[in-house]
């Protein structure tokens, strides 16, 4: 493993932890009892959590599908910051899926319906994004491009 590609996965391990620092944070909270109608912030959060898992994945192609082509690698420093600078954009969207779930979370009262959901989704997501070197390694399937 390159230092730079080390760099990425502690980026992506310290990420995959403040998502268990989310949902410590807000099961271990107090709510006053309540129902408060959060419908509407509730539907604008899913909307922008759909959003951000799909562009998650139309990121990394864009950003980080030369690397695994072979086309771009590791050996130039221009390649080594846009290596890590695509792979913080993608963490980024992935993560952002908890910390609107912790959002959530907060404006329902803690129901765990209410920020669970999101916090599962953000770690599948940092999981498939997960940075393996072998995911960046040129492809050698035969086929002419």
């Amino acid at each position: 493993m390159k230092p730079v590609q080390l760099t990425v996965f502690i980026i992506w391990g310290a990420l995959c932890a403040s998502l268990l620092v989310y949902a410590g944070m807000i099961s271990s909270m107090t709510f006053l009892p309540g129902k408060a109608d959060t419908s509407s912030l509730g539907n604008i959060i899913a909307l922008a959590a759909g959003s951000a898992a799909a562009l998650s994945f139309v990121l990394r192609k864009l950003l980080l599908d030369g690397f695994a082509a072979g086309t771009l690698t590791l050996d130039d420093p221009a390649n080594r910051g846009r290596f890590i600078a695509g792979n913080i954009v993608v963490f980024a969207l992935s993560e952002g899926i908890g910390a609107l779930g912790f959002v959530n979370g907060i404006t329902s009262g803690g129901r765990i319906e209410a920020w669970l959901p999101y916090i599962a989704l953000a770690f599948a997501l940092m999981v498939l994004h997960i940075p393996l070197p072998s995911r960046f390694q040129p492809r050698n399937d035969s086929y002419q491009r």
